[in-house]
């Protein structure tokens, strides 16, 4: 079955302007002004808010963007591990030889402020969890430091305006609500780019250039994406406050201390993952497995252009499940 409402923290369902735009720069070459002018034009669109940033649009995944920001940037850095992508962070570190300390934690509540130098590398929606690391209150926890962020499930539905980022990663399939295919950096142009990559190193995709096939397409699909919208905080924040509030009532519970407002996790009353995702999937619902170790507990993102038009379907269909 196709045509599913996706509410797994992406890819993620898109608007009908989003696929033609897909599809229109398909048969397009990246060797010419005509895509050059498209992709300059994104990037504009994507640095609003960021004065004195570099900006690298990438061929690649979340994951993609995060190895070339971690190769590229990063060095003596403590790393805040909330989660498997704090881990995955950990894990790229000791395969560039990158100096690191690591500070274990759950919840933003965990850390203790700090007045230091430091550079600090976060994942700001940790994807696993649901927990939320705001980048305004790290900024507050760790006001002299250097934020190297992990924004792959919050840029599109953030606010950075108060924030000390040095530089920041994520793709363009989540909150951005675009196609699967770029990951993208943001960095002050004052950092030094470090040459540990051929592939990901910074430096080949500042400016102008194009040093790589990128996936055309995709660069359409976003750019028409970013023209519909590019910021949704407030809209993200309704989603997930009516989410948490309306599951509640049926006896969901919210299983995070600070969820994040594009996904985050929930214990179900009566029936396992399993069961859950398969009721939930045939009728044509898709849901994300949720934190290890907690029975009967799910992920649900809020990332879908179709989740306000659906919220009634999606609460009626949790309620069905709790009758079980």
């Amino acid at each position: 079955m196709t045509n599913k409402l996706l509410l797994n923290p992406g890819p993620t369902n898109t608007r009908f302007r989003t696929k033609l735009a897909q599809w229109i720069g398909s048969d397009v070459c990246h060797r010419t002004e005509e895509f050059d002018k498209v992709l300059d034009e994104t990037k504009d669109l994507l640095l609003e808010g960021f004065e004195d940033f570099n900006i690298a649009v990438i061929g690649g995944s979340g994951t993609a963007a995060m190895e070339a920001m971690i190769s590229s940037l990063v060095d003596n850095v403590v790393v805040i591990n909330a989660g498997i992508y704090g881990q995955r962070a950990i894990d790229m570190m000791k395969v560039y030889g990158i100096e690191h300390v690591e500070i274990k934690c759950k919840t933003i509540s965990d850390l203790k402020p700090s007045t230091s130098r430091d550079n600090i590398y976060f994942v700001e929606n940790e994807t696993t969890t649901g927990e939320r690391f705001d980048t305004t209150l790290m900024s507050y926890l760790y006001p002299n430091a250097n934020l190297f962020v992990d924004a792959t499930s919050a840029f599109g539905a953030s606010d950075y305006s108060q924030s000390n980022i040095a530089a920041l990663c994520f793709c363009s399939n989540k909150c951005l609500q675009s196609t699967p295919g770029l990951g993208i950096v943001m960095f002050n142009k004052n950092l030094e780019i470090k040459k540990r990559s051929y592939y990901f190193d910074l430096n080949k995709y500042i400016g102008s250039d194009v040093p790589f096939t990128p996936p055309v397409q995709s660069v359409y699909a976003l750019n028409k994406t970013l023209k519909i919208s590019s910021n949704n905080k407030e809209l993200f924040d309704k989603r997930m406050l009516k989410l948490i509030t309306e599951f509640s009532k049926i006896g969901i519970k919210c299983i995070n201390k600070h969820p994040s407002n594009s996904i985050a996790g929930f214990i179900h009353p009566t029936m396992n993952y399993d069961k859950l995702k398969k009721f939930l999937l045939n009728e044509g619902m898709v849901i994300y497995a949720g934190i290890k170790g907690v029975e009967n507990s799910f992920r649900i993102s809020t990332m879908s252009v179709k989740f306000d038009k659906k919220f009634k379907n999606i609460i009626g269909m949790f309620s069905e499940t709790c009758l079980r």
